[in-house]
């Protein structure tokens, strides 16, 4: 029983936030606590601290909020305010073990916890193969509960949640796209069931290519979910450097688990129901087979006009050089970054990719997965539509005036309303990039296409840039809160952040 009085209608929305974010953070302090046994078996006591601190501080605040305010039925704008408000809330509880543990500056763990959060993977962090290992399976869980959706698994626990498809609709306000069910609900336990089952599966071929247990379950978590945190400083490339496991298949089972967690969920349904027709039959399907080809192919052929062979780089050798190792080189690159898990086997700003090679890896952070995947980026469905849009307007000159015609997809005509969200959407992301630039090269020293390419990164949640990995941390503290900012525009769609920064929307 709420201990305050019936609100009012417009209080309701805003008690209805509060009491939702309380269950949201009792969640995160369970998942929290599961960590602490973890801590004590590897005999962490500082990260069992960090993790007891965190746990406890969650866990009242959410006791708090959920016994204080009352349970309400959550329209579309408290559902987006919701999502905004719990996004940043969480990530600032989900901090705590890392500045603890690590003795880092608050901005830096907050920053590693909502590029968890958000499955972006850029890293302030560095000493990775010495860090307590209950951090890194920290890591890897925040963007594991990141990929499949925050809101999502607190829908999951909580089936009979009041306004679930406006909750739905806050964290993942995409594009509409057919579902395996027409229930909210059923839709999310038939992707929990392919996300898990995926994890296991990416884990099973990462241990049989000879990654250890703990290596296999953290990267099998951090790929499914298209985040791409690591365990080690130089990311996939130790393996190659440090002869660990055998490479070269590691990086086989990492190419096929990015590019099948970077693919719409439904074509995985499609398939688990024995419609093979679900790999082409979809015109983004067919749109995200086209540009990984043809991203790999250009770059073949830019790496053969460049040294007139293709190679993998001399550093690799212990992975296998020559055509094949650097077939595989461009491959794993292309996939990591389309799919924008961010995994590496080369520095992606080295020399062994040229400029042109470069451009295209910023159009691929840019165009990012496919819609219901864990992939980032602005989507292969909206880029479908704006070709369509450009389409569109060519033929209406080509017909006579007052003739109707419109933009189709998948045989139906699309609505206006999904084509201005489509091009508001654009504008935005344009904005954004623009300003993310901006300030980073006002504030640094890096050049122009360095400074872009760190906005690239966060608003498309795909984590490499151009800015080198031991210079991130050094960032100005503005740009490190305006990347904080894209992080959490780019995995949220833009809008339910900016709608907190709307005050008419919190008096609805």
């Amino acid at each position: 029983m709420s201990l305050l009085a019936k609100p009012s209608p417009k209080r309701g929305a805003l008690f209805g936030v509060l009491n939702a974010l309380g269950r949201l953070f009792v969640a995160l302090a369970v998942l929290l606590c599961a960590h602490v046994p973890i801590a004590m078996l590897f005999g962490e006591r500082p990260a069992t601290l960090g993790f007891v601190l965190a746990a406890v501080v969650s866990g009242v605040i959410g006791a708090a909020l959920w016994l204080v305010f009352p349970r309400e039925r959550l329209g579309e704008t408290p559902a987006m305010l919701l999502t905004g408000v719990a996004w940043i809330a969480l990530s600032l509880a989900g901090s705590i073990p890392l500045v603890h543990a690590l003795e880092v500056p608050f901005l830096d763990a907050y920053f590693e916890t909502v590029s968890g959060f958000t499955t972006t993977g850029i890293t302030l962090l560095t000493g990775l193969d010495g860090m307590p290992r209950t951090i890194l399976l920290w890591r890897a869980m925040t963007q594991w509960v990141g990929g499949l959706g925050i809101l999502t698994m607190f829908l999951l626990l909580t089936r009979d949640s009041p306004g679930a498809h406006a909750l739905l609709g806050g964290e993942a306000h995409k594009i509409g796209a057919p579902r395996p069910e027409p229930g909210p609900l059923s839709t999310l336990w038939i992707i929990a069931m392919i996300y898990l089952g995926l994890t296991v599966a990416i884990a099973l071929g990462l241990l049989l290519a000879g990654m250890s247990w703990f290596d296999a379950i953290t990267h099998a978590m951090t790929t499914v979910s298209t985040g791409g945190f690591s365990t080690h400083d130089e990311s996939i490339a130790y393996y190659a450097r440090a002869g660990v496991g055998r490479p070269r298949a590691i990086e086989y089972v990492l190419i096929v688990g990015m590019l099948l967690s970077g693919t719409s969920f439904l074509v995985h349904y499609d398939l688990a129901c024995g419609r093979l027709s679900g790999l082409w039959k979809r015109p983004e399907t067919r749109w995200w087979w086209g540009l990984v080809l043809v991203a790999a192919g250009v770059l073949a052929l830019g790496q053969l006009a460049r040294a007139g062979a293709i190679a993998g780089p001399p550093e690799l050798a212990a992975a296998g050089g020559g055509l094949e190792g650097g077939l595989r080189t461009i491959a794993f690159q292309v996939v990591a970054i389309a799919t924008t898990t961010g995994f590496g086997t080369y520095d992606i700003a080295g020399p062994y990719f040229g400029a042109a090679s470069q451009l295209l890896f910023l159009a691929l952070m840019l165009v990012g997965g496919c819609v219901g995947s864990t992939a980032g980026g602005f989507k292969v469905l909206r880029v479908v539509l704006l070709a369509r849009m450009m389409g569109h307007q060519l033929r209406k000159l080509l017909l006579p005036r007052g003739a109707r015609a419109g933009v189709v997809y998948g045989g139906k005509l699309v609505d206006d309303d999904e084509l201005e969200r489509v091009a508001g959407l654009l504008f935005l992301w344009l904005a954004l990039l623009l300003l993310g630039g901006l300030v980073t090269a006002l504030l640094s020293d890096h050049g122009a296409l360095a400074s872009i390419s760190g906005m690239f990164s966060a608003l498309g949640n795909i984590g490499p840039c151009y800015i080198p990995l031991a210079e991130l941390p050094a960032l100005h503290p503005a740009t490190k809160l305006l990347y904080i900012f894209g992080m959490l525009a780019g995995r949220l769609e833009i809008l339910p952040i900016a709608l907190l920064l709307v005050p008419r929307a919190w008096s609805r």
